[in-house]
């Protein structure tokens, strides 16, 4: 070689590698077990063998679940024989077999403490159960004598109150002679009539008194002794929505005193509802609801992630539906974890409340967030995978990252179709239909969440939420914040009006309670938490109620450089009765220290240029979480709308690079954009988490859909062949019209539930390879495949795909579609088939009243088109 031309090639191999240097390759991060979804894995009545067992957990593995959490409950008729009583040796030696099991198939496992759902069982006497409180009201004259009634047992505090309203706190072992007519109250402790809900033989019996620490820390210890297993086999203990309904307990009078500082006796006329002022009702209801708060965090959530941990185990808790402050309760586990509990419509977005676990765990600084899923998503086998991406996608927005089914039954492979079920499931199992897709959704959650686990979230803002005003409203004791149509303690408070300016401004932002307020810090101007996660602010709805200590926490931080907006106006007051006066005129001297002028009004336009928001991604009507993964940002961005928007977006974060990854089929592709501004086309409920990356990628560009004149219809000769499912196949079929299969054909089409292979041969006479295929309307799901080529599933709502293997000429196209069951059961129900015989609730519909589909009209169902093609 000569001197010339070696210099010249060495200038370029040093431009190559130095070009290569500069360059970056992005994956998707390395998966594992908790990255995989779960799924909740019901045992009817333990009627389990180690065959079946087995059997289930590989099928569960092979499709790509990461775990099970097995939950006891009632069981089926007819297989009594089979039940194995729950904490019996026997069970004890099933559930160490199923562990091991697990363990060999890469799987995890999760129980509750205790079946079907509430703490107690057979073995809890009816002194650590519930209990209610009751007021008992005598009218009494002027000198009249008056003592305790024998029958008035369990007596909590004793008042008299005079005409004049003057009150006297009676002893209940003394008599009392009244000095003037009046009334007196009792407050009584009633047993409460809350047992184990749904539980199987041998779980049954009184629910345990989750405001008493001795109880809750009895029951986990006899618990654990029943179980008899080994320590650290249990990944998760798990607990379920707060479904207690008592408001009382045996020392709740003492702790009141202790925690609130006056005697609830002085007025229980109050809680009897004898008080015509609101104010006075607003604060004792308060004070007794703060007392309900306190004691089921430190008397039970607490206890029980503490009892978890010492057994080498961790605690999952699904925190909603108790009477407490939410966000302590979900912060107070390893795992918090929240559902959605109705249909998700097309188009809508209701996070706000599912958000509540996610900021428990990001101002604690913890890395998994986990959510009931599926949950009367719709009707009993009317669910489509399309309604279960668009229930996906909200839990990823809302800050979840470790999704469980809800849920799956086992069901021995001899029970006859539709198997043995429960009543309030998606029903994620072999014997829906759906399930040979479901692998698409699975890898879906896989990818997603291996992101939403490494990634940390960047959100800006701390909203501040009013709890006090929640405790003050009016209504009974027990506060039951729950989810979905339950969370008008949200909903009906300005927080839910700020959250949604805030949302449609561009804002990220956390919750934050009073209690996780008072263990942040300012450092730089910015607001870190227990958890070391730093924000830029902290706001605060419009708020009538709020304790001196947390009003004077947020003063602290406006003096230490950090920034805290109040929306319209300052709190008003402070929350309860104790020592009103003087801690009213402590928060008006901590109100005067705040500037109104630059702290108080509309916090948006406060913020400013103070904090930035993605106001182009809100702009342009897209949904999104920040990240923040290897020292570089990531988003992901969800078209939540009904149309395919195609839109340019401009980042807050620069990069050399804005790479796509496509959780859906895994493809990753370099975005067009210039400078930070960034091309996004995304389908209805089409996702996608974007990079950016520091170096320029090695990948390829993102191919952009460009419509076209030249959009070619597939016509000609369909070939329909019936290949899974049943109840039995229905004859082949030809059509040249794209219909739904039922209306073609015989009887046989009105009652399948299957798969069908819709078979065409077409002719493409463009010299382009590539194009955008799309199957217009599908029931309910499709894999295909073109000229020999798998192209992949389609889980809708949209059915369309880039496909890059078209020929000229002659072109074959396979079309595999499957519907959901709900013909078939339509079919079972008209034809009478006893399929539903389950004990205890057995099965209901959506609005729990007993299941009945005999009078369901037919669902379309297969491939009804068009199908066309648009060159690219």
């Amino acid at each position: 070689m000569k001197p010339k031309t070696t210099f010249i090639f060495k200038i370029i191999l040093i431009a190559l590698l130095f070009s290569s240097c500069q360059q970056q390759t992005s994956t998707w991060p390395k998966t594992s077990q908790e990255s995989k979804p779960w799924t909740r894995w019901w045992w009817m009545g333990n009627a389990v063998d180690k065959k079946n067992i087995t059997q289930e957990l590989k099928e569960f593995a092979d499709v790509g679940i990461g775990g099970v959490e097995i939950t006891s409950i009632y069981g089926v008729k007819g297989e009594e024989k089979h039940f194995i009583e729950y904490l019996s040796p026997e069970f004890s030696e099933t559930l160490k077999f199923t562990i091991e099991e697990a363990n060999k198939l890469g799987l995890g496992v999760d129980i509750p403490p205790g079946s079907g759902w509430r703490c107690g069982g057979p073995f809890v006497p009816e002194e650590k159960g519930l209990w209610s409180l009751r007021i008992q009201k005598y009218k009494i004259t002027k000198s009249e004598s008056w003592q305790l009634p024998l029958e008035l047992k369990n007596v909590a505090g004793l008042s008299f109150v005079n005409e004049n309203g003057e009150i006297i706190v009676l002893k209940p072992d003394e008599k009392f002679i009244a000095p003037a007519a009046g009334t007196i109250y009792a407050a009584q402790r009633l047993k409460n009539s809350d047992k184990v809900k749904r539980a199987a033989d041998g779980g049954k019996g009184w629910a345990i008194d989750t405001f008493n620490k001795d109880i809750t820390d009895w029951y986990l210890n006899e618990f654990w002794q029943r179980l008899g297993i080994d320590k650290g086999l249990i990944r998760f203990f798990f607990h379920d929505s707060f479904e207690y309904t008592g408001d009382f307990t045996t020392r709740f009078s003492q702790e009141f005193k202790k925690r609130r500082g006056y005697d609830l006796a002085e007025y229980l006329y109050v809680l009897a509802g004898d008080c015509k002022d609101t104010n006075t009702i607003a604060r004792v209801k308060s004070d007794y609801r703060e007392t309900l708060s306190d004691l089921v965090l430190e008397s039970f959530i607490q206890p029980m992630t503490k009892w978890a941990n010492d057994l080498g185990s961790l605690n999952r808790n699904q925190a909603h539906g108790s009477p407490g402050n939410i966000l302590d309760l979900y912060a107070a586990c390893d795992i918090p974890e929240t559902e959605i509990f109705k249909t998700v419509e097309p188009g809508t977005v209701d996070i706000f409340v599912n958000k509540f676990a996610s900021s428990a765990a990001h101002v604690r600084g913890q890395k998994l967030v986990s959510s009931e899923s599926f949950t009367w998503l719709n009707e009993h086998w009317t669910v489509t995978p399309s309604d279960m991406v668009r229930a996906t996608n909200r839990f990823f927005l809302a800050g979840i990252n470790h999704m469980f089914f809800h849920g799956n039954c086992y069901s021995p492979e001899d029970a006859e179709w539709p198997g043995w079920l429960f009543y309030a499931s998606t029903q994620m199992n072999k014997r829906n239909p759906l399930w040979r897709e479901m692998p698409t959704l699975f890898k879906y959650i896989e990818r997603s969440q291996s992101v939403l686990q490494k990634a940390k979230q960047q959100n800006d803002l701390l909203v501040y939420w009013p709890f006090y005003d929640v405790a003050a409203e009016k209504g009974r004791l027990f506060n039951h914040l729950g989810v979905n149509k339950d969370a008008g303690w949200f909903i009906n408070q300005p927080i839910a009006g700020l959250s949604d300016k805030l949302a449609k401004s561009g804002y990220t932002f956390d919750y934050i309670s009073d209690r996780q307020l008072l263990n942040c810090k300012t450092l730089n101007g910015k607001i870190i938490t227990s958890g070391e996660t730093k924000y830029k602010a902290v706001l605060v709805p419009k708020t009538k109620y709020i304790p001196v200590a947390t009003l004077k926490q947020l003063e602290k931080f406006i003096s230490n450089g950090g920034k805290v907006y109040f929306e319209e106006n300052l709190p008003k007051s402070v929350p309860g009765m104790f020592d009103l006066e003087k801690r009213v005129k402590i928060l008006e001297e901590i109100k005067s220290a705040i500037s109104k002028e630059k702290w108080v009004g509309n916090v948006v336009d406060l913020m400013g240029s103070n904090v930035l928001s993605e106001k182009s991604l809100a702009e342009k009507g897209f949904h999104f979480l920040k990240m923040k993964m290897n020292g570089e940002d990531w988003y992901l961005v969800v078209n939540t709308g009904m149309e395919m928007k195609d839109e340019w977006v401009e980042l807050q974060s620069p990069a050399k690079s804005y790479v796509f990854l496509n959780a859906m089929n895994g493809e990753i592709s370099k975005a067009e954009s210039k400078k930070n501004r960034v091309h996004l086309q995304l389908e209805p409920e089409q996702s996608i988490f974007i990079e950016c990356a520091t170096k320029s990628v090695n990948a390829d560009q993102f191919h952009y859909e460009v419509p076209t004149k030249y959009s070619t219809k597939i016509e000609g000769l369909w070939r329909v062949e019936f290949t899974e499912g049943g109840p039995v196949f229905p004859e082949k079929l030809q059509t040249r019209e794209l219909m739904s299969w039922t209306k073609m054909g015989d009887a046989e089409t009105q009652r399948f539930a299957g798969t069908a292979m819709y078979s065409i041969e077409f002719n493409w006479d463009k010299p382009s390879t590539l194009a955008v295929l799309d199957l217009g309307e599908v029931k309910d799901c499709a894999r295909l495949k073109l000229n020999g080529k798998v192209l992949g599933t389609l889980l809708g709502p949209t059915f369309k795909i880039k496909v890059d293997n078209l020929i000229r000429g002659k072109n074959e196209l396979q079309v595999e579609v499957t519907n959901v069951a709900a013909n078939r059961i339509r079919d079972l129900d008209k034809r009478g088939v006893d399929w539903k015989k389950f004990y205890d609730i057995n099965f209901v519909n959506i609005e729990y009243e007993p299941f009945d589909a005999s009078d369901w009209e037919i669902k379309d169902a297969g491939l009804l088109g068009p199908v066309t093609l648009i060159e690219i």
